[in-house]
């Protein structure tokens, strides 16, 4: 497969748009952050015990299990890429700190080596923050202990630093048979890290996954993903506004279950504390089904199941929200939980559900199969319409425009009923922390999409973003100036290729082959003066003596004028 063949493959990134063509001029190679590309190095693990901070002018190839070690901190700033090899995961470590700083014009990414159009979930890792707040296991090990880590204490107020303005794209690598890596998971993480503005994209498991402690965060974002959209456990107890999630009808866990929210506080049941109690409020979950065609249409052997899992005495809590696009309901499952329920420790106020079929046994959208009053519990709890209870279209909760994957518009119409829905939700859990707003789910219905908070730093086609010049706009006028490459073709190779490139005006051109550590292999072509139009130059990887250069990524540099443009090419024999 590609994945295995392309071990070690790096994509640059030419300098950002701040920057203009004066910094081109001065490119940098790819730094390796971890043990190192191939296979050798896939699961070695790497301490970084400095502190450390990256630049946004440089790409980074995240290789092997990446630790940031106790006391120690890595930096990330805004505009930085980040690209995972085959395992990559990035790992802070129980007392270390990240400190990943984006902004909405310049996000963060953390994303596939892969090129576009040959991505998928599982091509890397994920993100893994640990800290010291409680949990309700002793000294819990995270992945199962296939990840190094220990995480949980007895700090509520413990900082594991800053994660926003981040984008997390094709993570989930699988380690073992059902054990992947989620996109965020967070273990132990206290109330004082500052967690928002995070879109996680297409990964292998839980795009959210939450291991007790108690950090808040705000404005989520999810894309696809194969397993569920928030899962919850080991007694977890922050409280998240503003969430949203599109899922893909084409991906789902086929080994499981793809629901919406899964919530559970211990393995097996038990009421040693702390219990998860997370609380979350103004949700936009839109399942596989967005629209009316998709119902009864998803791909033949779907996981996709229900709009909320709740077990294993779970006290979760959901507020004046909308959870859509799923084929059932909700699922309450074992007597602690259904405990909870009946006692309103554990509820579900001022949220619409739309499901399209009834499971097997129930006269509901919702799983009487397990809990005979499910339907009844979720009609009367506050502000919930019994009506909703029963199979539906997606059409009917009113969003503006779901039928585009890549540019959904999930913003409630006028006639919708996530606008005329009373006002004034307030339970005593959350009085404290929630912004109080006069509509249900994610999105001011009184906006455009440009300016909701997701409007302008997401990414809904991480699939086809190309994270070279063209797709990053550095001087997007070059081919009417300077030269840049169109292509190199075939890539990988062996050992021929061609470059193809285009010249704005006479000019003079040099095309240099480097390495990845950024020492010359081959100058291909240097002329004094080119007329302008398109062009083609060959390399062959075998040198004018007869020998071969080795098997690798290499890069190709034009420099036409005062312009410049870098493209990756791999040798492979």
């Amino acid at each position: 497969m590609k994945s295995c063949i392309r071990t070690g493959i790096v994509l640059l990134l030419i300098l950002s748009t701040v920057l203009g063509a004066q910094a081109l001029a001065g490119w940098k190679p790819p730094v390796v952050l971890g043990p190192g590309t191939g296979p050798e190095h896939a699961e070695e693990s790497y301490h970084q015990s400095w502190h450390r901070t990256l630049s946004a002018d440089t790409l980074y190839i995240l290789t092997g299990f990446y630790y940031v070690d106790s006391l120690y901190t890595l930096t990330i700033p805004e505009g930085t890429v980040v690209m995972g090899d085959t395992t990559a995961t990035l790992v802070v470590a129980r007392g270390g700190e990240i400190h990943a700083t984006g902004s909405e014009e310049r996000p963060i990414v953390f994303t596939s080596m892969k090129e576009p159009a040959e991505r998928n979930p599982g091509d890397w890792g994920g993100v893994i923050i640990l800290g010291n707040a409680p949990v309700n296991r002793v000294n819990p090990v995270i992945e199962g202990g296939l990840i190094e880590g220990h995480f949980g204490g007895n700090d509520p107020d413990d900082d594991s630093g800053e994660f926003y303005y981040c984008r997390i794209e094709f993570p989930g690598h699988r380690i073992e048979e059902g054990n992947e890596v989620n996109g965020l998971t967070m273990g132990g993480v206290g109330r004082n890290t500052e967690i928002h503005h995070v879109q996680v994209s297409y990964s292998n498991d839980d795009s959210f996954e939450w291991f007790g402690g108690n950090c808040d965060s705000d404005y989520l974002c999810v894309l696809g993903g194969l397993d569920d959209v928030f899962d919850t456990d080991f007694g977890h107890s922050g409280r998240h506004q503003f969430c949203f999630c599109l899922r893909d009808p084409d991906w789902s866990d086929a080994e499981g279950q793809s629901n919406g929210f899964e919530s559970d506080s211990y393995k097996p049941a038990g009421l040693t504390p702390p219990i998860t109690s997370t609380t979350f409020a103004n949700c936009t979950i839109v399942g596989p089904e967005r629209t009316d065609a998709l119902v009864g249409n998803l791909p033949p052997g779907h996981a996709f199941e229900y709009s909320a899992v709740l077990r294993r005495c779970t006290k979760h809590k959901l507020h004046n929200s909308v959870i859509m696009g799923f084929p059932w309901g909700f699922s309450v499952r074992d007597a602690c939980t259904q405990g909870f329920a009946s006692t309103d420790t554990m509820n579900v106020h001022y949220t619409s559900v739309q499901a399209s079929t009834m499971p097997i046994g129930s006269s509901s959208i919702h799983d009487e199969g397990r809990w005979a009053e499910v339907t009844a519990w979720f009609d009367a709890e506050s502000g919930n319409d019994p009506t909703q209870s029963q199979p539906r279209m997606p059409g009917s909760v009113g969003l503006t425009d779901m039928s585009d994957l890549n540019n959904p518009n999930p913003i409630p119409l006028p006639t919708s009923e996530l606008v005329t829905t009373p006002a004034n939700w307030v339970h005593p859990d959350v009085a404290d922390h929630f912004q109080q707003v006069t509509y249900r789910g994610a999105f001011d219905p009184s906006r455009g999409m440009e300016s909701q908070w997701a409007g302008n730093w997401t990414n809904f086609d991480p699939q086809n973003t190309d994270y070279d010049p063209d797709a990053t706009g550095v001087d997007s006028d070059v081919p009417l100036r300077g030269g840049s490459i169109l292509g190199i073709s075939p890539n990988p190779f062996n050992p021929r290729t061609m470059v193809a490139f285009r010249l704005g005006q006479t000019t003079p051109v040099d095309i240099v082959v480097y390495d990845a550590a950024g020492r010359v292999v081959r100058t291909i072509l240097r002329a004094g003066e080119l007329a302008p139009g398109d062009h083609e130059v060959a390399w062959d990887g075998t040198d004018a003596a007869g020998s071969s250069v080795a098997s690798g990524v290499y890069f190709c540099r034009l420099q036409a004028g005062e312009h410049t443009d870098v493209r990756r090419m791999v040798l492979l024999k």
